[in-house]
């Protein structure tokens, strides 16, 4: 795995996002971290590069697909992967192409968002 990597993670529950950044931190990649939308938000504009994203479908001041749109538009070939715990109901509203697109739901193990990350951000750089 390329340490370069960049990852944007959007989760509130503290514990799940202070986790899941450790393990990714552990296996190399750059994680930057945000628990609502107008601080993913900020982090979308600022950020010089983004590899990936892995964001929570429901945030306290918003959703995560609403993120999606923003970050695309600077990176328009992003790996987003939409995490939640009901669902993926709304899979019609993404490109439907697995190596953009993934849903992951909650609970989930660390080496699946790790797998995906890896298996999206390889295919985007082939």
């Amino acid at each position: 795995m390329p340490s370069s990597l960049t990852v944007l993670l959007i989760e509130d529950d503290f514990l799940i996002r202070t986790c899941l950044a450790e393990f990714l931190l552990d296996n190399g990649l750059t994680v930057r971290e945000a628990d609502h939308c107008a601080e993913a938000r900020a982090i979308i504009a600022a950020e010089p590069k983004l590899d990936a994203l892995v964001a929570d479908m429901t945030l306290p001041d918003g959703d995560g697909m609403t993120l999606i749109h923003p970050a695309r538009e600077r990176w328009p070939d992003l790996p987003v992967i939409y995490i939640s715990g009901h669902g993926d109901m709304r899979r019609n509203e993404t490109s439907g192409d697995p190596a953009r697109d993934r849903f992951i739901s909650k609970p989930y193990t660390l080496a699946s968002i790790l797998e995906a990350l890896v298996d999206m951000t390889s295919v985007a750089s082939d």
